[in-house]
């Protein structure tokens, strides 16, 4: 297997110097990051200067819910050289595209109802939670397969952030954006992410994003409040949240842009994929990938066959899972896709909540070893 590990830097001191050091230590990274997505962009048919138009749209609902978040984007765009904009547009990527496709969705149909052209912006992902009275050692774990674009594999990184601000946490996010996809704080509250789409999405702009979210929950020193990041105003688009505490709840989010499903473990562990298990939205994505429908239970079904006995070993092999591959667990880039299409697990990572970190591979976890990632104390 590679030993290939996750660029990782330790963030320090007010949102704009950490935006600095971050901006500095990953400048090639940031800037391959924005030119990715623009060429994503470009390649639906998007245009550049609408996207970051309105980024910069977004900034200013950014600064108006989360003053330090917009200060550090400030700070990463000084620190990398770039134009704030365009960083902007990296910690709004969800909701600029939907909000650059609103008319032109209205348009595109699936099965009768409205996609949406930013569903191909959204993220796959297979998540999980197992509960300590499952575990071997009593301990909770989350965690995901990230799957995404294969070119934006080289720009994911580490960021242990110890702030003025809000609890330190360890995270991993791209080269560009402030909040964390995946991570857990000094608290024992972790984060773990899905992609999820509903005929909404992309309606009501100007909501605070998705990734100020994801910074707000890993912030908190407590649950309530971290659950209270993900539901306490609505979106405009729609995503799933897999929230787990070092003392063993877990709790799954299915947001839609005005709705909340609620899930919880089954018999001690959870898993999520990339459709709304619940009934209060419509649920698209898997209209795309079908292949959602199989990857949530499954993940269930290895993880159940070791109830009792689940360690990060056993949790390894089951990410490392290959069924209908390409599009598996392990999920690999389908060589029949066009190049700049194409996708693949760019991070595995199972994130131990009572010791506070982050366990974590730089690609498919099946050609790649995992790396111990620690919240900073």
């Amino acid at each position: 297997m590679s030993e290939k590990t996750l660029p990782a830097v330790t963030l320090t001191g007010e949102p704009f110097e950490r935006g600095q050091i971050h901006g500095e230590t990953f400048s090639a990274e940031v800037r391959e990051n924005v030119e990715r997505y623009l060429s994503l962009f470009a390649h639906y048919g998007t245009d550049r200067d609408e996207v970051l138009e309105e980024a910069i749209k977004y900034l200013e609902v950014i600064d108006e819910h989360n003053e330090a978040y917009g200060d550090e984007i400030r700070g990463i765009a000084e620190g990398s050289d770039l134009p704030v904009p365009q960083i902007a547009l990296l910690n709004a990527r969800y909701e600029v595209v939907y909000s650059a496709y609103r008319d032109e969705a209205e348009d595109e149909t699936v099965s009768g109802e409205t996609a949406g052209e930013g569903a191909r912006y959204t993220d796959g992902c297979t998540s999980f939670g197992v509960r300590p009275d499952v575990t071997a050692d009593g301990r909770a774990y989350i965690g995901e397969n990230w799957d995404w674009n294969v070119g934006v594999a080289d720009q994911v990184v580490v960021t242990r952030v110890r702030g003025t601000d809000g609890l330190n946490h360890v995270a991993i996010t791209e080269a560009g954006i402030v909040g964390g996809k995946m991570g857990v704080n000094e608290a024992g509250i972790g984060l773990a992410v899905n992609g999820l789409v509903t005929p909404t999405d992309g309606k009501t702009p100007y909501r605070k994003p998705f990734h100020v979210r994801c910074r707000e929950v890993l912030s908190t020193d407590r649950f309530a409040n971290a659950i209270g990041a993900v539901i306490d105003t609505d979106r405009t688009c729609s995503g799933n949240f897999v929230l787990g505490h070092r003392e063993g709840e877990i709790l799954n989010l299915e947001t839609a842009p005005e709705t909340v499903n609620y899930r919880y473990p089954e018999a001690g562990i959870l898993t999520h994929a990339n459709h709304f298990e619940g009934d209060a939205a419509e649920s698209t994505l898997e209209r795309i990938i079908p292949h959602s429908l199989v990857r949530g239970p499954r993940l269930r079904r290895l993880l159940a066959t070791e109830r009792g006995a689940i360690d990060v070993d056993i949790i390894k092999r089951t990410l490392r899972d290959h069924f209908d591959k390409p599009s598996s667990i392990c999920h690999h880039a389908d060589p029949k896709t066009a190049p700049i299409e194409r996708e693949q697990t760019n991070v595995s990572v199972i994130a131990d909540l009572e010791e506070r970190t982050l366990h974590a591979t730089a690609g498919p976890p099946c050609e790649h070893t995992y790396e111990t990632y620690h919240c900073p104390t």
